[in-house]
């Protein structure tokens, strides 16, 4: 297994510790950042990813309607069971995902995305400076850069230990821990809560960038 598929599983590993011991009600508590969706649901959709993708049912991939079949289908399930059809079915999956490029960094995005909702909603914070973080962060900050781009804003970003995403002459440059980074990037903040990041340059303009594929600024702020 790649680098990529070893933050994957690192991810899956974590948030079924985090997980596999709560009792249903536990198990409802709904998650801040997908206000729509519990602790349940978001596993669920985590397996439900791996379950389509290795049945080949890709049409729709990462739509709204995509991941909402996933946690339809498993609504009646125990998150026990949950957790072990993901177990079982993960393993094949995390060794697709070095060889499949960027789609393979696009499920660490989404995993690690996921398990810093769950922890949220628990309350249980960690694991902030994962390979898992790193990784998501490179793929997300790529289509962020991409997104500015195409808006005729050229923006880059930096973490706080010297890794950059776009052209280092550029006018806008937002900095950040990988952790803040990431979570700004996929919806998980506000717009008060991006205006207020380290911008040099007209940050202003580049918060329209935030908005691409599924993600948007959340309409509240997110504390964790």
């Amino acid at each position: 297994m790649g680098d990529v598929g070893a933050a994957y599983a690192g991810c899956r590993t974590r948030i079924t510790a985090l997980t596999s011991r709560l009792d249903d009600q536990q198990a409802a508590i709904a998650v801040p950042a997908c206000p729509e969706w519990s602790v349940h649901d978001v596993v669920a959709h985590l397996s439900g990813v791996v379950d389509d993708a290795l049945a080949g049912r890709l049409d729709g991939v990462a739509t709204e309607p995509w991941t909402a079949a996933q946690v339809g289908a498993r609504r009646a399930t125990p998150i026990a069971d949950i957790l072990a059809e993901w177990e079982a079915n993960a393993p094949s999956f995390e060794q697709l995902l070095d060889p499949i490029g960027d789609r393979g960094r696009q499920a660490v995005a989404d995993v690690v995305t996921h398990e810093h909702d769950v922890r949220a909603a628990l309350g249980a914070p960690g694991a902030r400076d994962s390979d898992g973080v790193h990784i998501g962060l490179g793929f997300v900050a790529a289509a962020f850069v991409s997104t500015a781009a195409a808006s005729g804003i050229t923006v880059q970003v930096r973490t706080t230990d010297a890794t950059a995403f776009g052209d280092q002459h550029a006018p806008v440059v937002l900095t950040g821990d990988a952790f803040e980074l990431i979570r700004a990037m996929t919806g998980r903040r506000s717009l008060g809560q991006l205006r207020a990041m380290d911008w040099q340059g007209n940050g202003e303009a580049a918060l329209p960038a935030f908005t691409f594929g599924p993600f948007r600024p959340c309409p509240r702020d997110i504390d964790e």
